[in-house]
């Protein structure tokens, strides 16, 4: 059953859990980051294939998305495209779009990529985290 409306609960979780996801991502703060994953996260990437831990990918981020610091990279969900589906005896299941900008050496950002996504959220003991991610159909846009 998909969740349509923002007033409901589970939508409403998933949601702020993305909004503070990704504010920790977009200024590569990785030790808030990873603390929204599981150790044991799987992340499936159209261009970059499989990674198979949560230490991998945060490795990854460092080495790709943090060590040029003249080049800043924002996701931004696209509101309208977020679905999020109970998942009964694990968690939820959360799917969307999300573009992505790119500014270089203080210039003005650019939209750069759209692309889908499907994070799978755990819960446990009132804590949610990502267990699985699906990443793809990245697509090239004009700024």
């Amino acid at each position: 059953m998909t969740i349509p409306t923002s007033s409901c609960k589970l939508y409403q979780e998933i949601l702020q859990l993305d909004t503070k996801v990704f504010q920790a991502y977009n200024t590569c703060d990785l030790s808030v980051f990873k603390n929204y994953f599981m150790e044991d996260l799987e992340f499936y990437h159209d261009k970059s294939g499989l990674i198979r831990s949560r230490n991998t990918m945060i490795e990854n981020l460092k080495a790709i998305l943090c060590s040029d610091s003249t080049v800043k990279t924002r996701r931004e969900l696209i509101m309208e495209s977020l679905k999020v589906y109970p998942l009964d005896n694990y968690g939820a299941i959360q799917i969307g779009e999300h573009y992505y900008y790119q500014s270089q050496q203080g210039q003005p950002e650019k939209k750069v990529e759209i692309a889908k996504f499907t994070h799978i959220w755990k819960k446990e003991k009132e804590e949610w985290k990502i267990s699985r991610v699906m990443s793809y159909d990245h697509q090239a846009v004009a700024g």
